[in-house]
């Protein structure tokens, strides 16, 4: 007699390809986040601009039919979003206009980001293709919401920083604060 597959087995063999060079990537990107690094500016912004849209269309696809869910993931959002803007990590970005590269201090952040925001996003999707029913469930919708709306905002003040001390330096409005030591 054959033993029929295991339910995560299933759940694996279900998820479309795009989904592991999308983690792999995801992965690398936030190792190579833990280091000291200078990179070019469209680099600097991609894996913000990746992690945000993730984060966003969890959002939206997900619970976007309900008022509440909505709300609280734009708050939770806003919130985050400006203490990632105004956080010491932020602050210690620097901006070489000229070569158009960011300098950033390593950290394990964006590793962890990038790990929990993948997780959630690919367990809600297993979760609510198993039960359709729980994207009504509020005791599952709203830490959804309020998960992917705290991503997204990490992400977004992230990267509005990012932007922001670019456009400051263009300008000539005095220079960005120097990577600490």
């Amino acid at each position: 007699m054959e033993q029929e597959p295991s339910m995560i087995t299933g759940i694996i063999s279900h998820t479309p390809l795009w989904v592991w060079p999308l983690l792999a990537f995801l992965l690398y990107r936030g190792w190579q986040a833990t280091r000291d690094r200078e990179t070019p500016l469209f680099k600097a912004l991609a894996v913000p601009v990746v992690m945000f849209g993730l984060s966003l269309s969890g959002l939206l696809l997900s619970f976007g039919a309900h008022p509440g869910n909505a709300l609280l993931g734009a708050a939770t959002l806003l919130a985050t979003g400006w203490l990632s803007f105004s956080s010491r990590a932020a602050a210690a970005i620097r901006v070489d206009t000229a070569n158009h590269r960011i300098a950033q201090r390593g950290s394990w952040q964006p590793l962890l980001l990038t790990i929990g925001i993948f997780g959630v996003k690919y367990a809600a999707a297993v979760a609510l293709a198993l039960h359709p029913q729980l994207a009504a469930d509020p005791w599952f919708a709203l830490p959804q919401a309020a998960l992917y709306g705290m991503f997204a905002g990490v992400f977004a003040g992230r990267l509005l920083r990012i932007l922001h001390l670019y456009r400051r330096a263009l300008s000539g409005a005095g220079d960005t604060p120097p990577v600490a030591g």
